[in-house]
């Protein structure tokens, strides 16, 4: 127990510390946290205090969304993925800031790493509170690349699990197809932890060496030399400590994705916001607007040939991780951008968030600027246990030791 208290004081340390600098969590107060805290379960995650994206129902608090024109009146029931942490022995330290409706428009967060840049989003408060210290794990939720971008950006770990395997049910949904709940951890080895108190499961074995694939080419604009150069490096590095990693490619038609996924995205946030925004539209920022009204043109016609297409990607993905055990690729085209105004380009975890298959962000090195830079570990899908597995002995190699 006075391991627990003793951490508990370390992160509000950190808060009294961090806060007042990034802004990346609301609904804190030191005192309600300890009773939390002392009231919190035993199991394998006990004591762990956790931040809650701010898109995700806590009982007791407002669901805001960082929307200005959402409901102030405190949700009377937790998400199930919360009650499921509080089962296995977290509790609630504080909800994180997102984007606006876990979209493009930023919150007030900024990057731990240099003030003046972002952070990422959407789940930019989660992100940046486990790199600053104060907590150990944030939940965030993935559409396109809200997980895995700000964990590259803020030099943490960031999970997105296989589509569908932490559950959704009392998050504020955006494209409920591809919406992915996940976190971010300090390490991968708090990140498998956190998996298995969740889903109860047991650890996998890795066997070595691993068959990893390098991705250099996404089907899209590369990702910018620093990056380049985080990917090659953490290749060769992997190649030097006995595994096997070789260039491959992704299968023919995949940069077909980048297109379909945004009118998916489209079309659903059109649904998702539909009673809301026909009360609220003129509130509405002009990029979300714009979303919803493309979102309202797609047809069923393109949405079944996107299914379509999603299905035949996943089967050459799966043929092509026939041949690895894991994938790796750029988490994001560089680091983090400077200015507040913008989250920062999506397009390096879009193929994933696609494809519903599990990703793992890992920080490997700084920039020449200072901020951090990740690759992240692809695998099957439902293959989470032998990713997180895998991203504790890459994560070994790697050794990403720089710390604010």
């Amino acid at each position: 127990m006075s391991t627990h208290l003793d951490e508990l004081e370390s992160r509000f340390n950190s808060i009294a510390k961090w806060q007042p600098k990034i802004e990346a969590l609301i609904d804190f107060d030191d005192a309600s946290a300890r009773q939390r805290a002392a009231a919190a379960r035993p199991g394998p995650l006990a004591g762990w205090p956790i931040a809650i994206k701010d898109i995700i129902d806590w009982a007791g608090t407002p669901t805001r969304c960082n929307a200005q024109f959402t409901s102030t009146r405190p949700v009377e029931r937790n998400a199930t993925i919360i009650d499921d942490l509080l089962a296995a022995g977290a509790f609630v330290m504080a909800k994180s800031i997102t984007t606006t409706f876990a979209y493009l428009d930023p919150g007030p967060t900024r990057n731990p790493w240099n003030v003046a840049h972002t952070p990422g989003g959407s789940s930019s408060g989660s992100a940046a509170a486990v790199a600053a210290g104060m907590v150990r794990m944030a939940l965030g939720s993935q559409t396109i690349a809200s997980i895995n971008r700000p964990a590259s950006f803020c030099g943490v770990v960031g999970y997105k699990p296989t589509y569908g395997t932490l559950s959704t049910d009392g998050v504020f949904p955006f494209s409920p197809s591809v919406d992915t709940v996940g976190f971010f951890t300090a390490n991968a080895a708090d990140a498998q932890a956190a998996f298995f108190g969740l889903t109860s499961g047991e650890p996998k074995c890795v066997e070595a060496p691993l068959r990893i694939g390098v991705i250099d080419d996404m089907g899209c604009a590369p990702p910018d030399t620093n990056m380049a150069e985080a990917v090659r490096r953490a290749a060769s590095r992997l190649t030097g400590a006995g595994h096997d990693a070789q260039t491959t490619e992704l299968p023919d038609g995949a940069e077909r994705a980048y297109e379909h996924h945004v009118q998916l995205v489209a079309a659903e946030c059109a649904q998702s916001h539909r009673e809301l925004f026909a009360r609220h539209g003129r509130d509405y920022s002009p990029n979300l607007r714009e979303l919803i009204r493309r979102g309202q043109a797609v047809t069923a016609d393109t949405l079944c040939q996107i299914e379509r297409h999603r299905g035949e990607i996943g089967k050459h993905l799966d043929a092509l991780l026939d041949q690895f055990d894991l994938l790796i690729s750029a988490s994001a085209v560089g680091a983090a951008p400077k200015g507040l105004d913008s989250t920062g380009d999506p397009r390096m975890s879009l193929m994933w968030t696609y494809t519903g298959v599990p990703t793992l962000t890992l920080p490997v090195m700084l920039n020449t600027g200072g901020l951090p830079l990740g690759v992240q570990l692809i695998a099957r899908k439902n293959h989470d246990a032998q990713l997180l597995a895998a991203g504790v002995e890459v994560e070994k190699v790697l050794g990403f030791d720089a710390r604010l």
